[in-house]
């Protein structure tokens, strides 16, 4: 340390220089020892913010879970989503796969259910039926249908168009989207 330079001035110093930034009326000395006029008080928000950190993360229980505010709830999180991490980088499963692996155990866990409840002297759950009406199912072919009907319109128009710039763009899309799909399901 240079001569002259003490550590309670260097500390002085490097509290000024912060407090520079913030609106001051009276100089703050480090060591002092009332606590109302300590750099701390004069500090509201860390870093200058306007508003506080709860309210910037959008309040509610999404800012308690992001700043652990309730311990359970932010835990719960973080090992769900570890979950999902192991489960789709290291052992490569994909939603699909999952989702036909949870509905196999759903069954399976049914099917002992049912068939023990009898050994058990217990009665069998009543699982609610799921139907789901037709007209869901006629709606979205319709709406499939003339989204194919559309394209295939469209290509027609550009094959039969006589604009051989437009067929060329057209031509190198439709491979490369093909051999992009043909890569996607060999995987």
């Amino acid at each position: 340390m240079p001569e002259g330079i003490t550590p309670e001035s260097l500390l002085n110093n490097l509290a000024e220089t912060i407090a520079d930034g913030v609106s001051k009326k009276k100089s703050v000395s480090f060591f002092q020892e009332d606590e109302s006029k300590s750099v701390g008080a004069q500090f509201n928000r860390l870093f200058g913010r306007q508003n506080p950190i709860y309210n910037v993360l959008g309040g509610g229980k999404s800012a308690d879970v992001l700043l652990w505010r309730n311990k359970k709830i932010s835990a719960g999180v973080l090992v769900g989503a570890t979950a999902i991490w192991v489960l789709f980088e290291w052992l490569n499963y994909n939603f699909i796969s999952l989702l036909c692996f949870g509905l196999i155990i759903g069954m399976i866990a049914q099917f002992v259910w049912s068939n023990a409840s009898g050994l058990l002297n217990r009665s069998p759950s009543k699982v609610p039926r799921i139907v789901l009406p037709n007209e869901l199912f006629i709606n979205a072919a319709k709406s499939v249908g003339a989204e194919v009907n559309l394209a295939l319109g469209f290509l027609q128009d550009v094959a039969c168009g006589g604009n051989l710039k437009q067929f060329v763009v057209v031509f190198l899309i439709a491979i490369i989207f093909f051999k992009s799909f043909q890569a996607f399901l060999s995987c």
